[in-house]
């Protein structure tokens, strides 16, 4: 068995760059906020159920133009470089599957599904990056898996360089993202 090198976390002279990101090993849990890279531990199967089952509720409901995935690379700005894995994606229909990263220029929604262990991250920088990159949608999904008592969804417009509140929904969610919405948010986590 080969032995684990753990020295590709180390910062590269200069900062981490696109291609120090592109030349991690592929499987690497990693984004980088501000420049700065955090590794990131796999989620928990509580939230890889309500992402999953997210995406098999939303998918159906997209309109013509726009594709969905879940856990893809998503390049928000170069420098300083934010390249973010959302845990949920929508994104234009016209690129191709095998683009990577998702230019943030393409995207229309992303949806964070707060762990215990991304809660600073995903209530706070990775939110103002994806305002900084000009993303119009913004979901914030709280469950069990972050503390929470109840699943509900913060729901956020991109309006004037920031996120605005449009909502908090528990039970079904009823919202518009460019096209009508309808969501059942109990059946996300039975």
């Amino acid at each position: 068995m080969t032995a684990l090198s753990h020295d590709w976390f180390i910062p590269p002279p200069g900062g981490w760059t696109l291609a120090d990101v592109r030349s991690l090993p592929e499987d690497s849990r990693v984004e980088v906020l501000d420049g700065a890279l955090i590794v990131n531990p796999r989620p928990l199967p509580l939230h890889q159920r309500i992402t999953r089952r997210l995406a098999a509720v939303l998918e159906p409901q997209l309109p013509g133009g726009w594709q969905l995935e879940t856990d893809v690379d998503v390049l928000l700005a170069e420098e300083p470089l934010d390249y973010v894995a959302p845990d949920l994606v929508v994104f234009a229909a016209e690129l191709p599957l095998t683009t990577r990263p998702i230019p943030g220029d393409q995207v229309l929604l992303v949806v964070e599904v707060v762990s215990r262990g991304s809660r600073r991250e995903d209530r706070g920088a990775k939110p103002l990056a994806y305002a900084e990159a000009g993303i119009r949608h913004f979901w914030r999904v709280e469950s069990p898996v972050s503390g929470a008592l109840a699943l509900s969804v913060h729901t956020h417009v991109l309006a004037d360089g920031a996120y605005r509140a449009t909502g908090e929904h528990t039970g079904l969610l009823r919202t518009t993202v460019e096209y009508p919405l309808e969501i059942d948010l109990a059946g996300l986590t039975h």
